[in-house]
């Protein structure tokens, strides 16, 4: 019995042996696997809550790494200022290089007297300052493109209007293109209709609210002024009016050998008959058809009769006239 007693102590001193040993390697293990686990309680200072620890370590790293956010982009703003000090005191950046495209009666040189622009620094251009002073000095100018270019290089990509229509009064001649825009005759082109006049024709004036945008127009009353002759004629865009540009190219197709039409500002637009007189049949060309009837009739009525008139008016069907002496 005693031995039997004894086999079941030292069966139970082993057990507790065997449990011992699992909890010091299972220790070895954590302490291998996480280090700083060991000296947790250290480190804590005697605090109980290691989360309490690892919040403090976190605000410590999270405070390291803002002042060292801050300090690097006060150093990217003061080399980026110390850049453009010396970018703007360099004389490398001031405008050397002006490269025109899309000019053809027009000569470089007029556009770059306009802009005086060499020698300017090139961070103190606008595109507005560019484009400005060529639509008020160059109305025959549209679609202008402006373009910089580092170090000191300027391009400019414009487009000229095409003149169709040469109006001619006693003293001035204007050309008009197929959008009706008036614009100052200078510069070489082909043969065009020429309008002799004895006056400016009916426009209206173009403002421009946004230079780049120009779509945005304030339209005026069309309107005639005899100030063509005056510089500032061609200051802001103008238009002829839209009823009398169509009644010309109307009056060209119907009348395709005609090469000078006529126009009177009583009496619209018209032509010299081959036969000796002036033919007027106003500024609408809604009832054309009638209207070359009804000249057609009065002419030869007035051949019978031999008569040879100096004017002859269809403008309004209901009354048409002619004169001996054009007065």
């Amino acid at each position: 019995m005693e031995e039997y007693q004894s086999h079941r102590r030292s069966e139970k001193i082993r057990h507790r042996l065997n449990e011992e040993s699992k909890t010091t390697i299972n220790r070895a293990s954590t302490r291998i696997s996480d280090p700083g686990q060991a000296s947790l309680p250290e480190q804590l200072g005697g605090s109980s809550s290691p989360e309490s620890y690892i919040l403090k370590q976190a605000k410590k790293a999270n405070g390291f790494f803002r002042i060292g956010w801050r300090l690097l982009s006060f150093l990217i703003i003061c080399a980026c200022s110390i850049a453009l000090l010396t970018a703007w005191r360099s004389p490398q950046y001031e405008v050397s290089s002006v490269q025109i495209k899309g000019l053809s009666r027009l000569s470089e040189d007029e556009v770059l007297d306009t802009l005086n622009i060499y020698g300017k620094h090139i961070f103190a251009l606008e595109k507005s300052s560019v484009i400005e002073p060529l639509i008020r000095e160059f109305p025959e100018l549209r679609d202008i493109r402006v373009e910089f270019s580092l170090p000191a290089t300027v391009f400019l990509n414009v487009k000229e209007r095409q003149p169709m229509i040469a109006w001619q009064t006693t003293d001035l001649q204007i050309w008009i293109d197929s959008e009706g825009y008036l614009i100052p005759a200078r510069g070489e082109t082909e043969q065009m209709l020429t309008i002799q006049a004895n006056a400016m024709p009916a426009y209206r004036i173009l403002v421009y609210e946004d230079i780049e945008n120009i779509e945005n127009v304030i339209r005026d009353k069309p309107q005639i002024k005899d100030e063509s002759g005056d510089q500032t004629f061609f200051s802001y865009p103008k238009q002829i009016d839209g009823n009398l540009l169509t009644a010309i190219l109307q009056l060209n197709a119907w009348m395709p050998g005609e090469s000078v039409l006529l126009y009177q500002e009583k009496r619209g637009i018209g032509w010299k008959d081959v036969r000796g007189w002036d033919v007027f049949i106003g500024s609408k060309l809604e009832n054309i058809n009638d209207k070359m009837v009804m000249y057609e009739t009065i002419v030869r009525e007035l051949e019978k009769q031999g008569i040879q008139p100096s004017m002859v008016s269809v403008e309004f069907l209901h009354a048409p006239y002619y004169r001996l002496d054009e007065k």
